[in-house]
């Protein structure tokens, strides 16, 4: 990606007031990490010397954990402040530009967004540099955008439209992971997708004005095939128990989507910590397997809020899926701009002008490691298991395997245009003129 745009000099992305005070909260975070570092590394070395000599031993781990952990602290708050001065110079130096975007799976580490230049054809592979918790800030919205400031040769701020939420990305330099993931970018119709309205107020005359995307099931489902992953050597669908003959619980992927087996390893193991410690005698010198226990049962808990929606999200998806009369669809299922596909539904009976009816978020049916095995056909016939008038709660069947939802089932009002947004984010743009 080129230079900014002719026309959008004239509002810097820092001069926006969310953008301004995303950074300024960044740096409030940075310094904080620092001064926390440092903080404990004080408190280590005052209290546990004394702490030593006196015998208490859980104190003087307690101080051992300090200085060891506030350095590291410190290079944690030192590394996000050099960012944040690598951002402030982006930012105080070009504008915001909403570029088409798309996340590319990756099996481990940074997240990877792919960026297509408003105004010419280039594409831009990006690594985002920041912690696991932020990682879903890197996925493009519903309308599949990003805003992009910086340099695609050195790297530049991301943010979710709105600027609030900013990341550092550097362009990956290797070239078969370029080749490779650009190509899937391509495969998702990214080269076609509509040139969304700039942030800034002036907007340049390079910029062609959006399409109105022809959504209809003909256009949607080329899209879907032109799109489609290939499928992988030796791949296959997961082998998971019949929700309908066994219980919720013993099917995998509900139990991943429930957060109960986390919650529950976590749990076992503050509790075998805590035994342990009971067992040794309670011995104040040996307070590890205490401090174990304190940090399992710090995820248990985290793990335990997120079960307490899991739970019955996920007894809810098992009775969907049980209902004895399906409801028969067309179906075309696209990738989403993140590492989801949606499924966009259709009249059972029609022909290639029917307008989508509904959508949906699934998950792919595959494994964490390979999500995209036992991908059903790109377009094709499904069943809908559910009552669509509570919740409204729906599992969609497709070749006697279900497809299990992100969200829940939502009706299309192509007169709205966010819905109409969403959908030709997906397709690509392409399409006639109306």
């Amino acid at each position: 990606m080129p230079e900014p745009l002719p026309a959008t000099h004239t509002t810097t992305a820092v001069e926006m007031d969310a953008t301004a005070e995303g950074l300024a909260e960044r740096r409030r975070r940075a310094r904080g990490w620092v001064w926390a570092g440092l903080a404990a590394v004080i408190v280590g070395l005052s209290v546990g010397p004394a702490a030593d000599e006196a015998g208490v031993g859980w104190v003087s781990d307690v101080a051992v954990a300090c200085v060891g952990g506030g350095p590291v602290a410190v290079v944690v708050g030192m590394v996000a402040l050099i960012n944040c001065r690598r951002m402030r110079r982006a930012l105080t130096r070009r504008p915001w530009i909403a570029c088409p975007a798309v996340t590319v799976p990756t099996r481990q580490g940074a997240p990877r967004v792919v960026l297509r230049d408003p105004v010419g054809d280039g594409l831009v592979l990006l690594s985002v540099r920041t912690v696991q918790q932020r990682h879903h800030l890197a996925s493009p919205g519903r309308n599949g955008v990003l805003w992009w400031c910086g340099d695609a040769r050195t790297g530049g701020v991301l943010a979710q439209p709105g600027g609030a939420h900013l990341l550092w990305a550097r362009p990956v330099h290797t070239d078969r992971t370029r080749r490779d993931e650009l190509k899937i970018a391509e495969q998702r119709g990214l080269l076609h997708r509509p040139t969304p309205v700039q942030p800034q107020t002036a907007l340049s005359d390079e910029l062609d004005r959006p399409q109105e995307p022809d959504l209809t099931y003909g256009t949607m489902a080329e899209a879907a095939y032109r799109q489609a992953i290939p499928e992988e050597k030796g791949a296959g669908p997961r082998h998971e128990a019949d929700i309908r003959v066994v219980p919720w619980w013993r099917v995998r992927s509900l139990l991943e989507i429930s957060q109960l087996w986390p919650t529950v390893l976590n749990a076992a193991f503050a509790i075998g910590m805590t035994v342990a410690w009971w067992l040794l005698g309670r011995d104040p010198v040996i307070s590890m397997p205490l401090i174990f226990a304190a940090l399992s049962a710090f995820n248990a808990l985290r793990f335990g809020h997120r079960m307490l929606d899991g739970i019955p999200a996920v007894k809810a998806l098992a009775l969907a899926a049980r209902a004895p009369v399906p409801v028969p669809k067309r179906y075309v299922l696209l990738p989403g701009p993140d590492d989801g596909f949606v499924l966009v539904l259709f009249p059972a009976r029609g022909g290639p002008d029917d307008a989508p009816e509904a959508f949906m978020e699934v998950n792919p049916p595959g494994t964490p490691k390979h999500p995209t095995h036992g991908m059903p056909p790109p377009a094709g016939a499904a069943e809908l298991h559910g009552w669509q008038d509570s919740g409204p709660t729906v599992v969609p069947w497709i070749e006697g395997r279900p497809l299990w939802p992100r969200h829940q089932y939502e009706t299309v009002n192509l007169n709205n245009p966010q819905d109409r947004d969403h959908l030709a984010a997906l397709v690509g743009g392409g399409g006639a003129d109306t």
